[in-house]
């Protein structure tokens, strides 16, 4: 099956996984992965479209924009790669979100954006968890963000995803709650 896949797919896949860090909500550009790898935007795209059919990588934009899948980081680490979720940073208990830990809750929050249309909620459930995103963006956009509240809020998201099927967001907040 994926093991099929030539030379030029593997190098695709290792260097999105580093692009993106490994992580599902991360995104990154077909037409860079590729010209990275020395590629011309047509060959980027064919590769690009080869993964998605193997559920190794997802579009995000129409502008050529993709992720990696789960599927894609497991084939990634089999192929060697190293790092990315599985280093996952957590909020921690100082006041302020240090540098790590702000990069950490952009990441999740991308991610849960990206995933909040599928999560099935029901209305009350969905404007919750808007207003939480709305709230973890806000502090993000402060000079000093608060941890507290930041880790209220993901507390409040978490109760709402256990309610979904989008178990990598769910862990990902875990991740972040230190659970």
């Amino acid at each position: 099956m994926t093991d099929q896949i030539d030379e030029a797919g593997k190098n695709f896949l290792l260097e999105l996984f580093r692009q993106t860090d490994g992580k599902t909500s991360a995104k990154a550009s077909m037409y860079d992965i590729g010209a990275a790898l020395g590629m011309e935007k047509q060959d980027a795209k064919h590769i690009a479209e080869e993964l998605m059919g193997w559920n190794l990588i997802e579009i995000r934009t129409l502008s050529g924009g993709i992720a990696i899948t789960n599927d894609g980081i497991e084939k990634a680490r089999q192929m060697g790669a190293s790092g990315g979720t599985a280093a996952a940073v957590g909020l921690g208990n100082a006041l302020i979100l240090d540098d790590a830990a702000h990069k950490a809750v952009e990441n999740v929050i991308n991610g849960l954006k990206a995933e909040i249309g599928k999560s099935g909620l029901n209305f009350e459930t969905l404007n919750e968890l808007v207003a939480d995103i709305r709230t973890v963006d806000a502090q993000l956009f402060s000079s000093k963000p608060k941890t507290a509240i930041i880790r209220e809020c993901f507390r409040s998201v978490k109760a709402a995803l256990e309610k979904t099927g989008a178990k990598e967001c769910l862990m990902q907040v875990k991740n972040l709650l230190g659970e």
